[in-house]
């Protein structure tokens, strides 16, 4: 599992970053199947349990919002994304 984990989030991260910059909503497809593990795994815990299903649909809705020439838009729909993956990264380093 943590084979997967770590690599896909920052893949994710990365994916999006070249779609929002290439206009490019496939590459946000991609990016929330990426995120699908770690939603999952949130969703399985008591803090997360229904918002940990959110990630993918927020990326889902940035391509959406891509493919509409709506590219703010996406930028603001992809941020929770970085926050809580930046987040997360924090509070794993400081344990």
């Amino acid at each position: 599992m943590q084979l997967f984990f770590w690599p896909c989030m920052l893949a994710s991260l990365i994916l999006a970053i070249m779609a929002i910059n290439l206009k490019k909503s496939n590459l946000l497809f991609i990016s929330a199947i990426l995120i699908l593990p770690m939603s999952l795994y949130l969703a399985a815990t008591p803090r997360f349990q229904l918002w940990g299903l959110v990630f993918p649909l927020l990326y889902v809705g940035a391509a959406i919002l891509q493919k509409k020439k709506l590219t703010w838009l996406a930028v603001l729909l992809s941020l929770p994304n970085f926050i809580l993956l930046a987040w997360l990264g924090y509070s794993v380093l400081t344990q």
